[in-house]
C-alpha cells in the first residue's frame, strides 16, 4: 500500500515541479531560495496527501502553495533594504531642481508600499501589470495605491504651500 501511494504521489506532483520553480524564481528572483520553496512545498504536499485526494487542479493547488510560501519569505525579508544606483547618486550629487528634491523627500514620507509603487511608475517606468508582478498584488490594487498616494502628495504639496 505504501508503495503505490509513493507512486501515485510521484505520479501526481513531480511533473508539476517545473511550473512550481519557476514561478518561485519568478517572485523571488533567486534560482537557490526558489529550489528551497519547492522543496518546502513538496514536503507539505506529502505531508498532507491524505487531503490533497479532494483537489480538482493539482496545478493551481501547487502554484498557490507555492505563490504562499514566497511571499512568507518575502515578509520575513522585508526590512532590508537594497540601495540601487539612483540612490547613490542622489545622496552623491544633490539635484539642481528644487522641486525634484522635493517630490523626492515627499515620496519618502508615503507609506511604504505607495512610495514603492510611485517610484516604480516614475522613476522605473514600469507599467501596472509589471508593478502589480512585482508587489504581488493585482492591478486594480496598484491602482488604488497610487491613487492614495497622489492623494497623499497632493495634500501635503498643499500644505508645503501654505508654509511658505
Amino acid at each position: 500500500m505504501k508503495r503505490d501511494e509513493t507512486n501515485q504521489f510521484k505520479l501526481d506532483y513531480l511533473p508539476l515541479q517545473p511550473v512550481m520553480q519557476r514561478m518561485a524564481e519568478h517572485l523571488l528572483g533567486n534560482e537557490d531560495d526558489a529550489a528551497d520553496v519547492v522543496q518546502d512545498c513538496f514536503v507539505t504536499l506529502w505531508n498532507e496527501r491524505d487531503k490533497l485526494r479532494r483537489v480538482v487542479n493539482r496545478e493551481a493547488w501547487c502554484i498557490t502553495l507555492v505563490k504562499r510560501r514566497c511571499i512568507d519569505l518575502l515578509r520575513k525579508r522585508r526590512p532590508t533594504v537594497e540601495i540601487d544606483d539612483r540612490m547613490v547618486l542622489q545622496e552623491e550629487a544633490p539635484s539642481e531642481d528644487p522641486r525634484l528634491e522635493l517630490a523626492l523627500h515627499l515620496i519618502e514620507r508615503l507609506p511604504e508600499r505607495q512610495a514603492l509603487a510611485v517610484r516604480l511608475k516614475h522613476f522605473d517606468d514600469q507599467d501596472t501589470a509589471a508593478i502589480a508582478t512585482q508587489l504581488h498584488i493585482s492591478t486594480s490594487n496598484v491602482y488604488t495605491l497610487l491613487s492614495r498616494a497622489y492623494a497623499s502628495l497632493k495634500q501635503m504639496i498643499t500644505e508645503y504651500e501654505q508654509q511658505r
